[in-house]
This record gives structure tokens, sequence and C-alpha cells, in this order.
């Protein structure tokens, strides 16, 4: 299978976050085209070409220079461990160059400084971890920072906060890229939690296991599977026996979102795979998810993708048919 996918670019530099190199290669650099019929062109690049000393006293190869990071349709940047301190200047011009050429740029974690070191944060919405963010809001203050945003797609400038927060992001572009089911079966794949979304909350106040005999989970899976019932919070909360209120902050609390939130969510994910791999209308597609109308469809998928169904649709048409589907 061929490798025609977008160009990507992970930066490699002194002290750069060692976990946030590793995870993004093993989502964009590890060839996947056998199981979605294309994947990402995937190339480490340093200051110079050769090896480069990543923190925790880890050293990969980077065979380019970064030269062949400002031609990449996407530059991955990792964590920054200096943050106070101005980046190379080769670093940030190429950053500048591939952005003015029109390429997206991703920062993990503390890579958001470097971003702003080179002013791509300006009136920006944008995050990093949020042990970091007041130092960024205060370093870069023409920057909207969101402490509490798990990743943000701000157009071709995407933020995530530590970490795993990468992970999550890497995912939202693979699903952007290659479309709902591509990135759950990436997921599942690499033994990952899946979807979560950039709004979710960096930390939620509950552990990542929900105690034994809670509703919640159970709750959760039953509404994936009636998407196309109208539900409110005083019927889900009378469902699971609880007050409305006490359903709202525990949902908050297991999900970092709110049952609202929720549903939109899972709504727009359904109708991303009904439209990926099936040939049903879109009033049928917006009725079957719980959206309601054609235009309701239409709108959500402007505002949370950017695109129509329509295209959508076409766009992953022809991924499927390449990957035998």
């Amino acid at each position: 299978m061929p490798l025609d996918g977008p160009d990507v670019a992970v930066l490699a530099y002194a002290g750069a976050g060692s976990f946030d190199y590793v995870t993004v290669n093993e989502i964009f650099g590890v060839d996947y085209s056998d199981r979605f019929g294309s994947w990402y062109r995937t190339r480490t690049c340093g200051l110079v070409p050769g090896p480069v000393d990543l923190d925790g006293g880890v050293t990969v190869q980077a065979p380019h220079g970064l030269d062949e990071a400002e031609r990449a349709d996407l530059l991955i940047v990792p964590g920054w461990t200096k943050e106070r301190e101005v980046p190379p200047q080769a670093l940030l011009t190429t950053l500048r160059r591939a952005y003015r050429r029109g390429a997206r740029i991703m920062s993990i974690c503390t890579g958001a400084f470097v971003l702003g070191h080179a002013g791509l944060l300006d009136k920006r919405r944008v995050t990093t971890h949020w042990a970091q963010a007041p130092l960024l809001a205060s370093l870069f203050p023409a920057a909207a920072v969101d402490p509490r945003a798990l990743f943000i797609d701000d157009g071709r400038i995407l933020t995530a906060a530590g970490m795993s927060a990468g992970i999550d992001l890497a995912l939202h572009v693979v699903r952007g890229d290659f479309g709902a089911d591509a990135a759950a079966a990436l997921a599942r794949r690499l033994v990952l939690a899946g979807y979560r979304s950039g709004g979710q909350a960096q930390f939620v106040d509950t552990p990542l296991n929900p105690d034994p005999g809670d509703p919640l989970p159970d709750l959760l899976d039953w509404l994936r599977q009636h998407l196309a019932q109208r539900w409110s919070l005083h019927s889900l909360a009378a469902r699971v026996h609880m007050s409305p209120r006490t359903l709202a902050r525990r949902f908050q609390r297991l999900t970092g979102m709110s049952p609202h939130q929720w549903l939109a969510r899972e709504r727009i994910l359904a109708a991303q795979r009904l439209l990926e791999t099936g040939d049903e209308s879109v009033e049928q597609i917006a009725a079957r998810t719980g959206i309601g109308s054609a235009s309701n469809l239409r709108y959500s998928f402007r505002r949370e993708l950017g695109i129509s169904p329509q295209a959508y649709r076409a766009r992953f048409r022809s991924r499927r048919n390449l990957a035998g589907h």
C-alpha cells in the first residue's frame, strides 16, 4: 500500500520531550497503510541531520534537517523544557515559513512555548500542561490560553496538554485525515482509551476506573445504542435513580463533560462512521444519530469538523476503496 497521506515532520531538538516524541511516532511514524489504504509519510527532522539528545537520556537519529521539515504538511513540536528561553532561531524560522506555506503546526505539552516564541499563538485559543499555563499566558499575552482543555484545534495551530493529551490530539488528527473508524481502530490496536474530546478537562476528580456498582458506565453504553432518542437530564437521572444535580456532578467527574456535551460528541462520531461506511442519506443519518434534521447535521459538521457531511463522505469513500473495504 502507498504512503501517500500527508507529509509529517517530527521535530527533534536537544532537551525535547522524549515521551512526546515516542508517542507521536507510534501513531504517525508506523506504516499502517495495509490497514487503512494509505498512511502518513513521516520524517524525524533535527536542526541538522544526526543524533539528537532528548530529555531523560534518550537519543534519537534525525536523518533530515529543517529544510525537509519546512516542506511538510504537518509539523509536530514536542515539549520544550526551557520555557523561558528562546529556541534556536533556525527552528522558529522553519515554523514560520511552514505556517505561511499552509502547513499545520501541532505542539505537545510545553512545545506550545516554541510556537509562542515563533509568534504563532497570537490571537489564538491554545493550551499546554495546566501547571505551565500561567507562564504561557504571561509570556504570550496575545494568546488565549485555556488551562483545562486536553487539546485545542484552532485551525492550522493545534496544541495539546501534557503527555497523554498528545495522543488524544494525534488521534484527533487521524480522525480528520482518515476518518472516525480509522482513529478508533488505531486506538484499539495501541490499547488506547479511544476518543477523548479536546474540550474534556485535563484531569477529572475521580480515579480512571469507576467504583464497582457505579451505574454511569452502563448508562454511557446504553446511550450509545439509543442515540436517536431524545433525553433530558431529568429522564437520564431517573434511569439511574439519581437526582439531576447528582447525575450532572457525577457525569462531569467521570467524563470531564456534561451529559449534553457527551451526547453531542457521540452523535457526531456516530454520524462520521455512518458517512464513512454506508450510503444512507444525510437526512437518514441525522435521524438515526439523534441530531435531528439534515440542516442540524450540516451545521454540526461545519462547526466541529470544518466540512460538510457530503464532502466528508466523498473524502473517506476514496480511502475506503483504496483499503479494499
